[in-house]
This record gives C-alpha cells, sequence and structure tokens, in this order.
C-alpha cells in the first residue's frame, strides 16, 4: 500500500490549497477529485458569478453615464459572448491550479475516493495510506422537493443559459439567489425573488440592507418576503410559480424558476457511521477550531466541516488544519462575508445588535460614499458602518455597502482583528482620493472625529 503524509479528498478551495501548502513544506500529498479541480468556486460558483456580476456593473454604470449624457448611449451585449469568457476565465482558474499541484508534486488521482479506517483511501483501483487525511468534499445544491421542482434551474444551470430569459422567479434571498437576481436584471430579465424569511440578509445591519434592497428594486427586482413557495406548474411555453403570502396565493408567470435555497455538505464516498465519524446536526463533519475530527489524524474543512460557506473560510480552515499536522501553532482570524450584489455588500464582525447583545457599549461610526472624493469621481453610491467599543475604542465590527466593499473588506477584517482603536485609526495614512478614506472617516466618526463629516 502506498504510504503519504496527507491524503486529501476533494480538490475545492480546501483541499486544494492545504495540498499545495503542504507539498511545498516538503510533504508527500496525494490529492482525490471526482469532477473539477477547483471544485464549485472555480468551475459553477464563486468565479463563473463574479464574472456575470462584473458584467452587470459595467452595464449598470453605462446606463447612469448614459442618462446624464456623458456616453450617448447605452450599449448593447452579447450573452453569449459573457457564457464564453466566463468559461475561460474558469479554464484560466482551474488550469492554473492543476498546474501549481503538479508543479509543488501532488499526486492528482481522479474518481471518487472512499474512505476506510486507520486512514486508508480507495480510489482508481489503487488503496493509499496516509499519515493524516484531510476530508474536503464539499457541498451541493439544496433541492427543495416542492410539486414541480423538476422545473427548476440551479445556479450551475443559470450560469449557462443560452440567452437571457425574458423573466425569471428566484426562489430564495439568500447569496447565491441575491446575486444572480442583480446580474439577470442588469442584462434585462424581469425578477422576483421569493423568500421565506420575513426579510433578506436578516442578520446584517439594516440600514445597509435598505441600501442594497433600494437599489434592487430601483433596478426593477420585485422582492416577495415572508412568502413560502409552494408549487411550479408548466404553463405552455412558460412557468407558473405559486407562493403563499399573507394567508393568500400568488402567482407569477416566468420563464424560468431558479431554485437557490443554500446548500448542503456532501460525503461521497465517506460511510460516517460505518467510519465512526462523528457529524454534527446538519450532517456536517464535526471538527474542532483545528479542524480536527474525532477520528485521530482525520481533518475537515470547508463546506463540509459546516461553518460559512465560503471559499476564503476553506483556505482559512485549511491553515489551521495544516498548522496542526505540523505541529505549529495558528491563530483564528474574523471571516469576512461578501454578498455581491448590485451595490456590494461586505461584512466583518459584529453588527450593533450583536455587539450589544455581546454585553459591549458600541458606538457607531457611519461615512458615506456621498462625501467621498473618489466616489464622487466614479458615481458610486454606498456607505460605511463601523461599530466600536465606547470603553475601550477597539473595532468590533465593520460593514460596507458599495463599490469596491469586497476589497476595502479587507483592512476592515484586519482592524477588528487587531482591535483597531480611535487613536490607531487616527495615526493611520491612506491614499487621496480612494474609497479607504470613507472607511477610516467612519471609524473616526464613532467617536465624533470624522473632519469630513458634519
Amino acid at each position: 500500500m502506498e504510504q503519504y503524509d496527507i491524503l486529501v479528498i476533494g480538490a475545492g478551495p480546501g483541499g486544494y490549497s492545504l495540498a499545495i501548502a503542504a507539498a511545498k513544506r516538503g510533504l508527500k500529498v496525494a490529492v482525490f477529485e471526482k469532477e473539477h479541480v477547483g471544485g464549485t468556486c472555480l468551475n459553477v460558483g464563486c468565479i463563473p458569478t463574479k464574472f456575470f456580476v462584473d458584467k452587470a456593473n459595467a452595464l449598470e454604470k453605462a446606463r447612469a453615464l448614459a442618462v446624464q449624457g456623458i456616453f450617448d448611449a447605452v450599449p448593447g451585449f452579447d450573452f453569449a459572448k459573457i457564457v464564453e469568457g466566463k468559461d475561460e476565465v474558469v479554464g484560466k482558474l482551474t488550469g492554473g491550479v492543476s498546474f501549481l499541484l503538479k508543479k509543488t508534486g501532488c499526486e492528482v488521482v481522479s474518481g471518487e475516493a472512499v474512505l476506510k479506517p486507520d486512514r486508508v483511501v480507495e480510489c482508481a483501483g489503487r488503496e493509499f495510506q496516509g499519515k493524516n487525511v484531510v476530508i474536503a468534499t464539499g457541498s451541493d445544491t439544496l433541492v427543495i422537493p416542492i410539486p414541480g421542482h423538476e422545473f427548476c434551474i440551479d445556479s450551475t444551470s443559470a450560469l449557462s443559459l443560452p440567452a437571457v430569459p425574458k423573466s425569471m422567479v428566484v426562489m430564495g434571498g439568500g447569496v447565491i439567489g441575491l446575486e444572480l437576481a442583480c446580474a439577470f436584471a442588469a442584462f434585462g430579465t424581469k425578477v422576483t425573488i421569493v423568500e421565506m424569511l420575513p426579510e433578506i440578509m436578516g442578520r446584517e445591519e439594516k440600514t445597509a440592507v435598505r441600501m442594497v434592497t433600494r437599489n434592487m428594486e430601483a433596478m426593477g427586482i420585485t422582492i416577495k418576503t415572508g412568502a413560502r413557495m409552494l408549487r411550479v406548474e408548466k404553463d405552455g411555453e412558460l412557468l407558473k410559480a405559486v407562493y403563499e403570502k399573507d394567508g393568500a396565493e400568488e402567482t407569477v408567470p416566468c420563464e424560468q424558476v431558479l431554485m437557490a435555497v443554500g446548500r448542503k455538505a456532501v460525503l461521497p464516498g465517506i460511510d460516517a457511521e460505518a467510519l465512526g465519524l462523528e457529524l454534527d446536526a446538519k450532517k456536517c463533519v464535526k471538527t474542532d477550531e483545528r479542524q480536527r475530527t474525532n477520528l485521530p489524524g482525520v481533518y475537515a474543512v470547508g463546506d463540509a466541516a459546516g461553518g460559512l460557506q465560503l471559499a476564503h473560510a476553506a483556505y482559512a480552515e485549511a491553515e489551521a488544519a495544516l498548522a496542526d499536522i505540523l505541529g505549529e501553532t495558528h491563530e483564528s482570524a474574523p471571516i469576512p462575508a461578501c454578498t455581491y450584489t448590485i451595490p456590494c455588500f461586505a461584512r466583518v464582525g459584529l453588527t450593533l445588535k450583536e455587539a450589544r447583545a455581546a454585553g459591549y457599549s458600541p458606538a457607531l461610526g457611519t461615512f458615506d460614499y456621498g462625501a467621498n472624493g473618489m466616489a464622487l469621481a466614479e458615481g458610486a453610491a454606498g456607505c460605511v458602518f463601523v461599530v466600536a467599543d465606547k470603553a475601550s475604542g477597539r473595532t468590533l465590527g465593520v460593514t460596507v455597502v458599495g463599490a469596491d466593499a469586497a476589497e476595502l473588506i479587507a483592512l476592515g477584517a484586519k482592524a477588528v482583528a487587531d482591535g483597531l482603536t480611535t487613536a490607531d485609526w487616527e495615526k493611520m495614512v491612506v491614499a487621496h482620493p480612494s474609497l479607504t478614506e470613507s472607511l477610516r472617516e467612519a471609524a473616526l466618526d464613532c467617536f465624533r472625529r470624522s473632519v469630513h463629516k458634519g
């Protein structure tokens, strides 16, 4: 039986990043992947969705410039070329990951891996023995078996449609549903979102969510919250999405129904009960803070381990697991979460409500993009919200809604991790003009120290 330091089951973000990092440290690594290197994120998730949203953002900006008379007219677009461009980007990234795995000496085995006792993995007619095994099998689209669910498409299919649908009902107001709703609305689709919860983005700062909601409605998106999808019916060439709201049935005719109600962990080739592998209530692999399972030498990272279903969370978990394997210390850091709506939404740390619940006496600072020179130059709208502890002045949380929110939140994450105080923010020098100034000004506004806010 072939001996390895680490056997990695799954080549998504958590799996491939751990494998490459381990190989660079001189460990002998084998990676097993039954579908595509890069996992959901690179192939049918984060990257292709953001390619769509980027082109949608460009169209929205061009329309705004046309209204101002700066552009003569709104440019047309070729949806088939967008899909083609998306596929090219996916190909470059997955090819790059495959190259890195090969260059660092990782053995990549194609096929479904079967985990056996004592850290033995069987795949492609071979058996491998590992000192350590890392489960990184990811997640799959969650399907709600309502009548007519077979007429629905999932996010993977939505990213490969042959043409822009004239109308679409999005079942689910989570990250995937909101992002694709914005993209297709910008492409000209009449979009209706049906969300069972009383509000979208319920955990976030209410003012920030209202900004996102208002902009989506301005794009022509109809948002139905507190609505439960009952069934999808075939109606000639169209579909009928039937949902219940306030005790009454309502119907929306449409060309497509996108089911985007979340994802569930999958463990192909892993018989948890037979192995004695402990799962949590959501059927995810139960781990500690170092991603260790209850089985000696067996770790789990990414969606398979539950937690935040984010590629960068999987990267961070992979780093924690590898540090434990190597016997090194590792400190966890706050994980930012981004929703690539139009405008983009990003948050790290605590909201004002969460800070109060945690026992802090929090202060909230804000700074609107309308008072920022770069935002005005770029025609960008948005706002930054910073939560700080009144007693210590430490930064507890940051929310950004607006252009480049996903970029700005990196500094927010560092501020939360290090507990930057008002004095720290005052010492910081950021480029002018830049959107980053808005983050610094919002942090200073927590204690009314912002120079550029009245």
